[in-house]
């Protein structure tokens, strides 16, 4: 009798579970973080586009890999979900693992159709909140991140640091109730599903099910579904919800509900097989033939055009955290400029270090500091690569200041061995010498004060500068914004800048205010405008700088006129 009963049970798991199982399983080993790679691909082409800087050439490799699993999404559905994720694959074996540890809880079907409303919610917050005004973007708040941090030990271990920050909790909390409700963060929390159950509505492979060869109140197959949909109300599961994880019809004793696996499991191939194109795709060309080691060579050097740096020559490394380890750069100095930053070593993932790579170590040789904005998309990568350089410096970057846009506040390890030993020495600032102004103010203006008595007759030359400092006055100048042209006045006392009052301007008010509110204090802190511009917007805070370079005399290039219409952050 047992033999007959264990015969029953073996021949009730059907080819597709085991499809599924294998394809889980050669998912969480090669492409582990993927789910975060679909949804940074939409957060960087969404940044793009709001604030203004999407351009089709860099963002391809973006749109491929959203395009592909949207696709995939809409004709069969949440295969994504059900075969190819990672994170839902962990709650799979937690739910698996765990039936005999804990007691499991079954939420009441109209508690149920409530709290699935919340991963709309959140997606809504992400979006707009996040990624649109860069709210809690220093905070290290998503599970999915450090999920992804430690499910790949094997390329680098993080430090605890990132498991004992709010995503970390978040993780934490999602594996404790995935040991109590069948997929729940799926069910409840996560905003790509939330992407997913939207287009799956429109899906063309559907499970059916016979509802006359159902006997009386059976519902075993609404008791096997991962997603705890009520199938026994449908003839056809056109839920969003739908996971196509295929219990259903491996519980159903009288197999009324049937589903054609060829084609979803097709699906699922022709999605894997797109995804990793766009993988292919987006192999950087700077990483070396090496990269089994993890070294990289850097993107080509920008050239320098200051006569004095400020740098003691030579090569110097240094290590900082990176997504998955170590990220380690040598920095060459060269007549007192950063000549060269090459990436020795790193453990993350190429896709997002190449991003960082591309704009990082070009931003930084041509600002001649650290104080660089990071890439959307890819912020851990340029957070190490930046922290690495800084670590290679030392205390040649005693004021370096962590970019406006994109933080994180994962803490990255600065005790790095260096070739040459850094100076402890900060060298002041050159600026560039201007015409001395025919004109000097009756009363220059000794505080920051935004109602600073202007000149009798304002001068009509830029200010010289004196052993680094410049020549006190007040001093106008004007630069071009998004809508028209900002106008500045600029006080100098004692040699400093001392206030920064913007006399008029033409940019929508909330996006200028945020610009004000940021580049202006960077102006007073470093003396210079070498300061990086607000995240989203970008137009107001460039012209702020202009503006400021020119009542000074200052060279600065306004990049406002070759960037499309739009606020957005520099890159």
């Amino acid at each position: 009798m047992n033999a007959e009963t264990n015969t029953k049970r073996k021949k009730k798991i059907k080819p597709v579970a085991l499809i599924r199982a294998a394809v889980q399983l050669i998912s969480f080993i090669l492409v582990p973080g993927l789910f975060i790679s679909v949804f940074s691909a939409m957060k960087s082409i969404f940044t793009s586009v709001f604030d203004g800087s999407f351009s089709f050439s860099e963002q391809v490799g973006h749109i491929l890999l959203t395009a592909a699993v949207l696709l995939i999404t809409v004709i069969w559905g949440r295969m994504f979900c059900g075969f190819v994720c990672s994170f839902g694959a962990m709650q799979d074996l937690l739910w698996l693992g765990g039936k005999r540890l804990v007691r499991r809880q079954i939420v009441p079907q109209k508690a149920d159709r409530v709290l699935r409303y919340l991963k709309y919610a959140v997606l809504l917050w992400i979006v707009v909140g996040v990624w649109g005004f860069g709210l809690f973007s220093d905070v290290l708040w998503s599970p999915w991140e450090v999920f992804g941090m430690y499910v790949s030990p094997w390329k680098g271990f993080p430090t605890r640091a990132a498991f004992l920050s709010v995503g970390g909790a978040l993780l934490l909390a999602t594996v404790i109730g995935s040991l109590f409700i069948e997929r729940f963060f799926c069910k409840y929390l996560c905003p790509l599903g939330a992407v997913f159950s939207l287009l799956a509505r429109f899906r063309i492979f559907k499970i059916k099910r016979d509802a006359s060869k159902c006997i009386g109140s059976c519902r075993v197959c609404t008791r096997s579904c991962s997603m705890a949909i009520p199938l026994y109300q449908y003839d056809k599961v056109d839920s969003g919800e739908c996971i196509n994880c295929m219990k259903c019809t491996s519980a159903c004793p009288r197999k009324n509900i049937k589903a054609n696996p060829v084609p979803a499991v097709s699906g699922t191939a022709a999605a894997l097989v797109l995804s990793g194109v766009c993988y292919v795709g987006n192999i950087p060309t700077s990483v070396s033939s090496t990269a089994e080691t993890g070294t990289a060579t850097a993107p080509p050097s920008v050239s320098v055009t200051s006569e004095t740096g400020k740098y003691k020559d030579g090569v110097y490394t240094g290590t900082a955290d990176g997504y998955r380890g170590k990220i380690a750069v040598q920095v060459t100095v060269s007549g007192g400029h950063i000549s060269d930053i090459t990436v020795l070593s790193a453990t993350d993932d190429g896709e997002f270090l190449s991003q960082a790579q591309q704009k990082v170590i070009p931003a930084i040789l041509s600002a001649q500091d650290t104080n660089v904005s990071t890439v959307s998309g890819a912020t851990y990568s340029s957070r190490g690569i930046i922290n690495a350089v800084a670590a290679a410096l030392g205390t040649q970057l005693p004021e370096a200041e962590t970019p406006v846009a994109d933080m994180t506040t994962i803490p990255s390890e600065t005790t790095v061995p260096a070739t040459t030993q850094p100076t402890t020495e900060q060298p002041a600032t050159t600026q560039p010498t201007t015409t001395e102004p025919t004109t000097q103010p009756t009363q220059p203006a000794t505080g920051a004060s935004a109602t600073t008595e202007a000149p009798t007759e304002a001068p009509t030359e830029a200010p010289t500068q004196k052993s680094g400092r410049f020549a006190d006055g007040v001093y106008t100048g004007s630069g071009s914004g998004l809508r028209g042209t900002t106008s500045v006045s600029v006080t100098v006392s004692g040699g400093d800048i001392t206030d920064i009052t913007v006399t008029s301007y033409q940019d929508d008010g909330p996006y200028f205010s945020r610009a004000s509110s940021g580049v202006i204090p960077a102006i007073l802190s470093t003396q210079s405008v070498n300061v990086s511009t607000i995240s989203g917007a970008t137009f107001s805070s460039n012209s702020i700088l202009e503006a400021v370079a020119d009542a000074l005399g200052l060279d600065f290039t306004n990049p406002n006129s070759s960037m499309s219409g739009g606020h957005g952050h520099g890159r």
